[in-house]
């Protein structure tokens, strides 16, 4: 009796997820063509940022740094290439802006990688909504630095101001519309008229 053969492939075995260090990482990010972010032992590759998305952040950083120069703050503001280390969830991320109201606390004397921001900035999309406002909202708090959470919308003229009060609660402010002004309070209060962030924005979507 002959046996019959198999003509279906054999199965492959899964592949299984390789865990790096927090110096690998930052060895191999270094040398990377992309942003790469960490996350507990795995490395995650960001996704490109569409023109809007880009443009509402450049303007974010624009107006803080005008406001900054103006007033003669010896602040820093910085944009999307200063990674942040989260100690308490064992991260490194990519925020879409800065601000550091103190002498950088460079990780590790990194100067790409600091532990001190006091206003975050990030431009929510479709996609990255929900996570930006809980998962990573609840990561940022852990830093002691960490006073106020700028979101600003994408698919709207809205941004959402999260600041942090003397309880250690963090009181919630909705502006939108054109004629909204948001106020940056840990940044002494620094305006941003929606009107001139969204400027045009509708004929770039």
């Amino acid at each position: 009796m002959t046996a019959a053969l198999s003509l279906s492939p054999p199965k492959r075995k899964a592949a299984t997820q390789r865990f790096v260090s927090l110096e690998e990482y930052f060895r191999a990010e270094e040398k990377s063509l992309y942003k790469n972010e960490y996350h507990d032992g795995i490395i995650v590759k960001m996704a490109g940022a569409k023109l809007p998305h880009n443009r509402l952040a450049s303007r974010a950083i624009t107006y803080f740094e005008v406001f900054v120069y103006d007033n003669d703050f010896d602040y820093i503001v910085s944009n999307s290439d200063t990674k942040i280390r989260i100690e308490d969830y064992n991260k490194v991320v990519y925020p879409d802006a800065v601000v550091i109201c103190e002498k950088p606390d460079f990780f590790e004397g990194r100067e790409d990688t600091i532990t001190n921001p006091r206003v975050i900035v990030e431009v929510l999309s479709k996609k990255t909504n929900t996570h930006d406002r809980t998962l990573k909202f609840d990561m940022y708090r852990t830093l002691p630095s960490f006073k106020e959470y700028v979101l600003i919308y994408q698919e709207r003229k809205r941004v959402a101001v999260y600041t942090k009060q003397a309880n250690n609660t963090w009181l919630l402010t909705d502006y939108e519309g054109d004629d909204a002004i948001a106020i940056v309070h840990n940044l002494h209060d620094c305006p941003l008229p929606l009107k001139r962030l969204y400027h045009r924005m509708n004929e770039e979507n």
